[in-house]
Formats: structure tokens, sequence, C-alpha cells
């Protein structure tokens, strides 16, 4: 049994640092669902990463780097037909990031749906999609049918947003495509700028989400307030302060906290409106989650950037 199954983009963060006025760049495994497994594995669950890598340097070293966290790749290919993907990753003085991508027809994208067997979905409890994986027609295809197929087999499915304006070609409408995503999820997460940047300020979204079978919808805020949809109404909470330093994976960390405290409380799809419904379960894992994305954005990077349980327990405080 795999407790949380991550579809999507491995890829290379370039991360960027200024070493004696020049711009030096330093490779580091990242990309935001191979990110959420490792989350998931550092915390003590039990994950695995559906996807593919060249079989190339940065491909091995992405997968040999998932498996030293303890994420299973077993469902992970290296194609020899293609490269690496790679994410120049810059920070402004805020720890705040500017991306630059090279990913034309690389390895994640000519995954295939069929490359993923039924067995491993049966397997999942929870399976957890981006939106990156939504900006090509192909792999737009094959993520809407693993969607589906996820569902069939009783998994909860998880949607974050994660949208990245400069993967999507010039005349695309993502805004589409991620509502379709989203309306096949049971948990959904936005950021407050991805949604203005994609919905405006469109107050009836979260509702006409929840309309659509969307049974927990999430928007964060930085460091402001993150607030929770549920059937029985909204929820806010504050997340922890901190210093940010590098908020590349804090996201994912958050994501990864969040479905590693479903995962120990949830088998799949069929227990999750009885544990949403009972007082205190979701405001714990959100609070738990959001002291994962504050740990994560406390440091550089982004595999490297995620808390063990241990860590988390020293270093960041709970949220009140």
């Amino acid at each position: 049994m795999t407790d949380v199954l991550c579809f999507g983009e491995a890829l290379i963060d370039m991360r960027g640092e200024s070493v004696s006025g020049r711009q030096v760049y330093i490779p580091q495994p990242g990309g935001a669902p191979a990110n959420v497994a490792v989350g998931v594995a550092r915390l003590g669950g039990r994950s695995g990463f559906v996807g593919q890598v060249g079989a190339d340097v940065f491909g091995s070293d992405i997968v040999r780097a998932m498996v030293e966290h303890g994420v299973d790749v077993s469902l992970t290919r290296q194609a020899a037909e293609a490269m690496t993907a790679l994410a120049l990753v810059t920070l402004d003085p805020e720890g705040e990031r500017r991306f630059a991508f090279y990913r034309t027809e690389t390895a994640d994208m000519l995954y295939e749906s069929d490359m993923c067997p039924d067995e491993a979905l049966q397997r999942a409890g929870i399976v957890h999609f981006c939106s990156n994986t939504l900006t090509a027609p192909a792999i737009r295809e094959t993520t809407f049918s693993l969607m589906q197929r996820a569902r069939q087999h009783g998994c909860l499915v998880s949607f974050d947003v994660n949208y990245r304006h400069p993967l999507w070609p010039d005349g695309e409408a993502p805004a589409r495509h991620i509502l379709k995503a989203a309306k096949m999820a049971d948990i959904v997460k936005f950021s407050r700028e991805e949604l203005e940047a994609l919905f405006g300020d469109d107050a009836r979204l979260p509702h006409n989400l929840q309309a659509d079978n969307v049974r927990l919808l999430l928007v964060s805020d930085g460091a402001g307030p993150l607030v929770a949809y549920t059937p029985a109404g909204t929820l806010t909470l504050q997340p922890p302060v901190i210093e940010a330093k590098d908020t590349t994976a804090a996201g994912d960390s958050f994501v990864a906290g969040f479905l590693f405290m479903l995962g120990r409380h949830i088998g799949d799809n069929s227990a999750f409106g009885e544990w949403l419904g009972q007082p205190g379960n979701l405001e714990a894992a959100l609070a738990f989650a959001a002291r994962c994305g504050a740990f994560a954005a406390m440091h550089y990077g982004a595999f490297d950037a995620l808390p063990t349980f241990d860590q988390l327990q020293r270093l960041v405080p709970e949220t009140t």
C-alpha cells in the first residue's frame, strides 16, 4: 500500500546564487510532485513517484536522490530518447522565486497513461497531481486519464495548481484546463496569487468548485492566512511567523505535510468524508502542513529543504 502516489514532473532546479559578483547556478533535484513525494517520505510516510526523467546524468541524480529520501521509484522511468527538464531559479531579497524553464519535449512531457499499471493505482490511497502536466496536449490528456483512472480505483485525488505562467504557450488558456482538472479532484489547492491570476476576483469560484464535488479547497497566501473551504463552512489558519530564505519548495512542503497527515488517518477516498466531518481533524492537519511549509521556506533548495518529522518538532513553532 502506498499512502501518497505523486504524478508529474521531476526536474533539476538550477538554483542561482551570487558568488563574487557573478550568478552561479547549483543543480538540485526538484519538481513540484517529486517534492511532494520526497516530503511525504521524509516525514515517515509511504510515497511513490510516477513519471519520467531522461537517461542522462540529471535523470539519474533525481532518481538516486528520491531513493535516498525513501520514495518508491519503481514507477519512475528513464527515457533514452529525451532529456531531463531544467528550471533556472533565481531569488529576490525576500526569497521569492523567478523561473526560467528548459522543458521542450523533455522526458517528463512524453509520459503516457498506459505506462502506469492499474495495480499501482489500486495500491494507492491518495494520488497527487499538479498543473505543470497540463501545458501541452499529449501530457494534458495523460494527466486527465490518470486522474479519471485514480477516481475509478477509489483513490483520493489531490490537485495542487502550482501555476507557472512561463510554461504555458502563448495563446493558450490555462484557466480552462486547470479548472477541468480541479473539478476532477477531491482536494484542490490554490495560492491566492494563482487564484487571482487565473480567475480574477471571482468570489463564486470556491462555491462553484464545491458544487462540482470538490470536497476541500485550500487557498494559501504566503505569510497571510490560509483559508479552507469545506461542506461545513470555512476555516482560517495563520501560518507560523518565520524569516523566509527560499520559498522554492514551501508550497510543496505544505502539501506533503497535509497529505502525510491524511495518509496516517485514512485509507482511501471512502474514509475522507468521515475524517473531514470530525471536529479538529482538518485544523490539526492544516496546522501541521503550515509548519512544514514554514520549515521549507527557512531553508534553501527543494528536496533538501523538506523537513523530517523530528526536525519539524524541534525547529518550527506550533501555529496559534
